[in-house]
């Protein structure tokens, strides 16, 4: 049960995919983190000719694919001490447009609504569980709005830098790594990325992709209701320079091979980060991730009856170099999960372990266990229950929720004029 930016992500590149694939433009994409193994171009691998009954509105622009995944959460937070949060109702949103222009040429863009309240500061537990919704005022905004241009994406994106905070399942399982402040997701950055797919598909798709970025600091950056305001230049931060100084590097196969039972996608990727306001150094990031996903009953058989089952196993180490700007501080993360889905039921189990250090003395040590039971219905809707026991420094607390998350399809390819296919 990945959070719902990853299944919105994923359905996001099963859209472009299908867009692709009707145009003949060369190999699905695949959701990879915060980007995309992206096909390559034209010019560079000839697709075959399409059959007659696929030529029908191939060269129509502009086509659309509009969908949105909706959860609904109710859920409540129990510290060791007071004061606890909730039960209360929140509501995810996660909805993406996709305009593609031309065979070549698209407009990408994420609009997410979610609680963004920071947790008082007068709130002793207010380090525990930062990034779920008990007791937080929703926001909506873009989270990515960024123009692709053949191997280019230009706009705001999030960086493809680790895939923890998307790949661990459960609602509650990314608490410690997501954003990019007390986590390592590079969000919330506006920059220019160039992706390059290698032709040699043995041994899986591998896909190069360099970036260079900056905080957003326009517009997009504001929520509403609750608004997060814009962000200054004096405000420091994470990525937070003048120019888009910070630089990007991954390398990302997926689909490998091991054996003839299973498939593996691993990842390696760095950022060097440039000084911000008022501190000393700029941070370095690096990891090194894989999952790995094993057919239990994988036959043409259990699959049609809905009963395809599999085991999906998940670890990712990622190491932050003079933290928060201070010379020497470290912190390293390192994150597992287990997942076993059998037909419409997914259970998971994940964990992260968290350390902060200054030099050589250890500053603190944080820790999180998550377990969650789902059930998908015929229509799409995800029902599911989860608890986490979470402990940041010298406070702990768990959470148990119930929650239902429904996927919406607006538009799967539509275009302006002729038929949708």
């Amino acid at each position: 049960m990945r959070r719902s930016t990853e299944a919105w992500r994923r359905l996001r590149r099963i859209l472009a995919a299908g867009a692709l694939a009707a145009m003949a433009a060369g190999s699905p994409a695949m959701a990879q983190s915060a980007a995309t193994i992206a096909a390559p171009s034209p010019a560079s691998r000839a697709p075959p000719a399409p059959p007659p009954a696929a030529m029908e509105g191939l060269n129509v622009w502009p086509k659309i694919a509009w969908e949105t995944i909706a959860t609904v959460e109710y859920a409540g937070f129990q510290a060791a001490g007071p004061p606890s949060r909730g039960p209360d109702a929140k509501l995810w949103v996660d909805s993406t447009l996709i305009v593609q222009l031309s065979d070549g040429l698209s407009i990408d863009g994420l609009f997410q609504f979610k609680p963004r309240q920071p947790l008082p500061a007068t709130d002793p537990n207010k380090d525990l569980f930062i990034n779920q919704g008990p007791r937080r005022s929703e926001g909506g905004k873009m989270k990515e709005l960024y123009v692709r241009y053949g191997d280019y994406r230009i706009g705001k994106f999030v960086q493809d830098f680790g895939r923890g905070y998307a790949l661990l399942p459960g609602f509650q399982a990314a608490d410690l790594v997501a954003e990019s402040e007390q986590g390592y997701e590079p969000a919330e950055m506006m920059g220019i990325e160039r992706i390059h797919v290698f032709k040699d598909e043995d041994g899986g798709w591998k896909q190069l992709s360099v970036s260079a970025f900056m905080v957003d600091r326009t517009f997009l950056h504001q929520s509403w209701p609750y608004n997060e305001g814009l962000i200054h230049l004096n405000n420091g931060g994470i990525g937070n320079t003048r120019w888009p100084e910070n630089v990007m590097v991954t390398w990302d196969v997926l689909n490998k091979p091991v054996g003839n039972w299973a498939h593996l996608n691993w990842q390696a990727s760095a950022v060097r980060w440039g000084r911000t306001f008022r501190t000393q150094r700029g941070e370095v990031w690096t990891t090194l991730g894989a999952d790995i996903s094993i057919p239990v009953h994988g036959s043409v058989d259990a699959t049609l009856r809905g009963r395809y089952s599999q085991l999906r196993f998940y670890v990712e180490g990622v190491r932050r170099d003079n933290f928060q700007g201070f010379a020497g501080r470290t912190r390293q993360y390192l994150s597992g999960s287990a997942e076993y889905m059998d037909g419409p039921w997914i259970l998971d189990l994940t964990t992260t372990q968290r350390w902060t250090t200054d030099r050589i003395n250890p500053l603190q040590k944080d820790e999180l266990y998550t377990a969650s039971l789902g059930y998908t219905l015929p229509s799409r809707t995800l029902a599911a229950i989860s608890v986490a026991h979470e402990r940041v420094g010298g406070e702990r607390g768990a959470y148990i929720g119930v929650r239902l998350t429904q996927t919406l399809t607006t538009c799967s390819t539509c275009m302006a004029k002729g038929s949708a296919y």
